[in-house]
């Protein structure tokens, strides 16, 4: 067995996402969770055994950092999932993505009603419905969690009409 990835009960982390992001109950109906190091969670399809596997780089997508105050999900997470949320998402317009994608924090009008309900803490950031990543979110203000190996600095945005 490949010592890297200890499978894990996926339950706390599934409930955590639900919770915050309000996704459907069988959203990780075929998942199965693995924890590499002290600190990642990682989502992969149910039966896959990174045993069988030789090398492994990675098992599934990274799914959350955890750590003893904070859970954060990653940017592949919220990509791949972030599609079935129906809370704590933050839709940007053309402008406001472009900032994001370079990571620049961004401030919302308080009468601006993208930012009702989203409560303090990590949200899923949209561009015409479709996920780009995470954001951190407080009192108005988001936060771009864009790795900084992802920071684009000029995109060119296809607008859906």
């Amino acid at each position: 067995m490949n010592q890297r990835y200890v499978a894990v009960d996926g339950t706390p982390y599934m409930e955590w996402w639900r919770e915050l992001f309000g996704t459907p109950a069988d959203t990780f109906a075929e998942s199965s969770f693995w924890q590499r190091g002290r600190s990642s969670i990682w989502v992969a399809a149910r039966g896959v055994d990174p045993g069988k596997v030789s090398p492994v780089e990675g098992v599934g997508i990274p799914f959350l950092r955890i750590g003893e105050h904070l859970w954060k999900p990653t940017s592949v997470a919220v990509v791949e999932f972030g599609v079935h949320a129906t809370r704590n998402v933050v839709a940007l317009d053309a402008a406001e993505c472009r900032r994001y994608l370079d990571r620049e924090s961004l401030e919302l009008a308080p009468d601006d009603p993208r930012g009702h309900g989203v409560r303090r803490g990590f949200a899923i950031v949209t561009y015409e419905g479709v996920p780009l990543g995470c954001g951190l979110w407080r009192r108005g203000l988001l936060e771009s969690c864009v790795p900084k190996g992802r920071r684009l600095a000029d995109v060119d945005l296809p607008i859906r009409r």
